[in-house]
């Protein structure tokens, strides 16, 4: 199958709605970030390639196993921030029970923060279909969106990116998390950490997203990292940490 387009660092996919033509809603329509590596770097490549194959043939993701360069002031980088400490930091989790807002820090787990206008646009169209599910199911009321986009810069054989679309609001937690998680997928209950509410995760075609939820706000996340090193036995830790880092007490 042809690449759609490689013009995107990152690319939301605009769902499609599918209705049987039969009485009611229409069926609940399944989400992809399909991610399309822009540039150079056969990883991301290999990326764009999986997100754009048959949804039949799901072929395995690409496992890649990168060379990580030397940080250098070109890459923008710091050395912590390309290995798997790059969530650590020396503060501890803000800890209490809300109301919790949404906020756009500068930098995430070392990488810096990028809204393209691509990007927003995408996300956008995300957050808008997200609202569509919760009307849908009852999971909650948004009443503002927030798009982020953190993402290194080109190095080569190495790539990662955090990319959030969130919502303030009135949400419950649990089925709030339920409704906008990506649908085929396993997703398994994690701690949600020191801000309460509910938080799952699930592997999706090689990255992870991660949704979290409290009465107050609701975020998708995904994340995708060719090392590998913030994903599998470490996503639990670092998705409460990104999650610090971009919620805060209102």
């Amino acid at each position: 199958m042809a690449l759609r387009g490689l013009y995107w660092h990152t690319r939301l996919e605009v769902p499609l709605m599918v209705h049987d033509g039969g009485p009611g809603p229409p069926a609940r329509p399944r989400r992809l970030w399909a991610r399309l590596g822009a540039a150079t770097g056969s990883g991301l490549l290999a990326i764009a390639v999986v997100a754009c194959s048959s949804a039949g043939s799901k072929p395995a993701p690409p496992h890649p196993s990168p060379s990580k360069p030397s940080p250098s002031a070109s890459t923008g980088l710091s050395a912590s921030a390309m290995g798997p400490s790059a969530c650590v930091t020396s503060s501890r989790p803000t800890a209490g029970s809300g109301p919790w807002t949404l906020i756009s820090p500068q930098t995430v787990c070392g990488l810096p923060l990028d809204n393209s206008s691509d990007y927003q646009q995408g996300g956008q169209t995300l957050a808008g279909d997200y609202k569509l599910l919760l009307s849908m199911d009852g999971g909650g009321s948004p009443k503002s969106t927030v798009t982020l986009e953190y993402q290194s810069p080109r190095v080569p054989n190495f790539y990662r990116s955090i990319n959030i679309v969130g919502f303030e609001g009135r949400f419950r937690p649990a089925l709030a998390v339920r409704v906008i998680e990506e649908e085929g997928y396993s997703y398994s209950n994690l701690p949600p950490g020191p801000h309460g509410g509910a938080l799952a995760c699930a592997n999706v075609e090689g990255s992870e997203n991660c949704v979290w939820a409290t009465s107050t706000t609701l975020c998708s996340m995904s994340i995708i990292d060719l090392s590998h090193e913030l994903l599998g036995a470490s996503i639990a830790a670092n998705a409460v940490r990104i999650r610090d880092a971009v919620e805060a007490p209102g």
